[in-house]
């Protein structure tokens, strides 16, 4: 069953507290000269991508889907191939992504529907 708007909202909202832990974690082991303030964006789309990519390549799962109940497959419930995963990560980044989730009529952001993906509720 594909997890409700709620379930993925909360999976938006319990993942970007994580990357604003990491980023103030790499903030705090970063050399003061290396931190200005126009690095941040640098900083935190690095922290971003990194979060993503490695906890759904090895997990197929971020911390948010942990909390959640619910999975990555793709749209045939297979297990996605990490080009899948990879497409899926960078299309994050579309300016205005987080908002297509909000206005779709089913629970499908950019990054799942152009990535051939979905996630779903895990109710075992």
């Amino acid at each position: 069953m594909e997890a409700s708007k709620w379930r993925r909202l909360a999976n938006f909202a319990i993942d970007s507290g994580c990357v604003l832990f990491l980023f103030l974690a790499v903030l705090r082991v970063l050399p003061a000269g290396l931190i200005a303030v126009n690095n941040y964006r640098f900083i935190i789309l690095g922290v971003m991508f990194s979060y993503y990519i490695l906890a759904e390549l090895l997990f197929k799962r971020t911390l948010g889907k942990l909390f959640t109940s619910t999975h990555i497959v793709t749209t045939s419930d297979d297990t996605p191939t990490q080009s899948k995963l990879l497409l899926r990560t960078v299309l994050r980044f579309l300016p205005l992504e987080p908002l297509s989730l909000v206005f779709s009529r089913r629970a499908l952001a950019w990054h799942d529907r152009f990535s051939g993906t979905k996630v779903v509720y895990l109710n075992f």
